[in-house]
């Protein structure tokens, strides 16, 4: 099995409802790296829930991490500090002012929506990052519903959206309708990249497994690669997905 890059996560100690101490944020890296999981891009919630995590700190805690995790666990992993954005009228001026991050200071850019987002809203949510220059990634895209017409995948594609998924739908652990349709949009090619969307060690810990069992036996070596890492260092490097 190929190693993963994991490009949502919620590892950073005491930001939002993820690890709650470095204890559990290693704990939680262990666990990933059995799986295969050799880097991972933190991704803590900015929303009305969470409005003020700082830029700095979670850079700051991104480094902390990375350093207690190589000591601890004796491994290379590699930590990446971005964040998911709950969109809303002011995050691209709080994007353009540098109080909410991209992912790894490229011009990539994880938001999420309500799962019954309109699709107009999140379409002009696309329309208006990709104008200001960025791109936008859809986090945990299974979720929205407005998604499930056909054809309005591929036309947020065509206007620049990136399409992650989780894994645990793919794997086929969740809603049985949820898990079709993931699986649907992998065997279209049109999924960018996977993550675990971790937040603990238990109920939504790392769970990679079966939907690369899944893959294996469903897609080709080529398009596993892409979706599991190499979309992924096409995106830390700043290059066209």
């Amino acid at each position: 099995m190929t190693w993963i890059i994991d490009t949502h996560s919620h590892i950073l100690p005491g930001l939002d409802d993820g690890a709650s101490d470095m204890q559990e944020s290693i704990r939680m890296l262990r666990q990933a790296g059995q799986q295969g999981i050799r880097g991972v891009i933190a991704t803590p919630h900015y929303s009305g829930r969470f409005p003020n995590i700082c830029p700095d700190r979670i850079r700051r805690l991104c480094r902390e991490v990375q350093a207690q995790a190589r000591a601890r666990l004796k491994t290379e992993i590699q930590i990446w500090p971005g964040q998911e954005i709950m969109y809303s009228e002011d995050a691209l001026s709080l994007l353009e002012e540098e109080k909410l991050l991209t992912i790894a200071g490229t011009r990539y850019v994880m938001v999420e929506f309500l799962p019954a987002a309109p699709y107009s809203y999140i379409f002009s949510a696309v329309r208006e990052l990709t104008l200001a220059g960025y791109r936008p990634v859809l986090a945990h895209a299974e979720r929205y519903q407005a998604l499930r017409e056909e054809g309005r995948l591929e036309e947020l594609k065509k206007q620049g959206a990136c399409v992650q998924l989780n894994f645990r739908p793919a794997g086929g652990k969740w809603h049985q309708g949820t898990a079709r349709w993931c699986r649907k949009i992998l065997r279209r090619g049109l999924a960018d990249f996977l993550g675990t969307d971790m937040h603990n060690t238990e109920g939504r810990g790392p769970e990679t497994e079966r939907a690369v069992r899944w893959m294996e036996k469903e897609l080709s070596s080529s398009y596993i690669e892409a979706v599991l890492k190499r979309n992924a260092m096409g995106l830390l490097e700043g290059k066209e997905i």
